[in-house]
């Protein structure tokens, strides 16, 4: 069982950055067969007081009905909620436990925790370094972006960046398996932390993230907006005038992440148009919150040149490069 706990101890400093800490909860009111079963400790989870129930020995068969059980009777006696630790469970039993929404933590293989949303499956190790061949999700390109313009995140504890960003520690975990497996970072575990390496200076680490990154505006509306502005900022060819030469289009064009488009477009901030022959703006929704990448009024520089990225105009292509060039690499 000692070694269940260490593992359990071991997988969530993983999976999250964090350590987990575990308090020995008091048992003498607990049946005899539920003190037999399972060591109990008190702990928090995410910002949840929750009692994890480690298995002291695997059963002889597995049954989700009597897990059922046993978390009633724990519930009743102990008055949080119960987790249960596992040092294996059969592939047949799985269902069972989430279908009847019995929260339970196998190490290294998968967390099932209803209570905060939390439901990560089975998963073969990653080797460091190797190549992914999809685009990154929103939240890795955002993190990188983010380390290359706002803040350096070498040797900051996961955690920490997950606050920095305002990502939670779940995805942030899965954010970081998306860099190891590119090759563009290792994870490092310093004490009891852990932290993210990057492999590559900025300008090189930009050179080879490119292929792994995309434009972040997934849809362009045409909308009526009296006052234009904060949350949005400028983005396309709006922002590429002010930040170069190029003249801009005569409809201005800003950025918003699609929930925030989404809401402002719900409270009648501004009205939806067929085309532009009826639009005073231009919305760009993206793919993630531009605000985390820029404090001006514009989207910040490596997004806006991926959202270029693919114009046929080469005076917009010369002023990209251009920006390229003179950014503080």
């Amino acid at each position: 069982m000692s070694n269940l706990k260490a593992k359990l101890a071991e997988y969530w400093s993983d999976l999250t950055g964090d350590p987990l800490l575990l308090a020995p909860r008091p048992d003498s009111n607990l049946p005899l067969y539920l003190r037999e079963r399972y060591a109990i400790y008190g702990t928090k989870l995410l910002g949840k007081e929750l009692v994890m129930a480690l298995e002291k020995d695997p059963p002889e068969s597995f049954s989700a009905g009597e897990y059922e059980r046993h978390a009633s009777v724990l519930r009743e006696k102990l008055g949080e909620g119960v987790v249960f630790v596992i040092s294996s469970l059969p592939s047949y039993a799985r269902p069972a436990m989430i279908q009847r929404r019995i929260p339970f933590v196998v190490p290294k293989s998968q967390t099932f925790l209803p209570s905060v949303w939390i439901d990560l499956r089975d998963r073969q190790p990653v080797p460091m370094h190797t190549k992914q061949r999809s685009r990154f999700t929103p939240a890795a390109q955002c993190l990188l972006l983010f380390h290359l313009q706002r803040k350096p995140l070498n040797a900051i504890p996961l955690q920490d960046i997950a606050k920095t960003i305002g990502y939670s520690p779940i995805m942030i975990t899965k954010v970081k398996s998306e860099l190891v497996a590119s090759g563009l970072c290792e994870v490092v575990k310093e004490g009891r932390v852990v932290v993210l390496h990057f492999a590559y200076e900025r300008r090189e680490l930009w050179d080879k993230s490119r292929p792994f990154l995309f434009a972040p505006d997934r849809h362009q509306h045409w909308v009526q907006w009296n006052q234009p502005g904060p949350p949005a900022l400028l983005a396309g060819m709006s922002a590429l005038a002010k930040k170069t030469l190029i003249t801009p289009d005569s409809i201005p064009t800003f950025a918003l992440d699609r929930r925030r488009y989404q809401q402002l477009l719900e409270k009648g901030v501004f009205h939806g148009c067929r085309g532009p022959e009826d639009a005073n703006v231009r919305i760009e929704s993206w793919a993630y919150d531009p605000t985390l990448l820029s404090d001006g009024d514009c989207v910040d520089d490596l997004s806006l040149c991926l959202s270029l990225a693919d114009s046929p105009d080469e005076r917009v292509q010369q002023q990209v490069g251009k920006l390229l060039e003179a950014f503080p690499w």
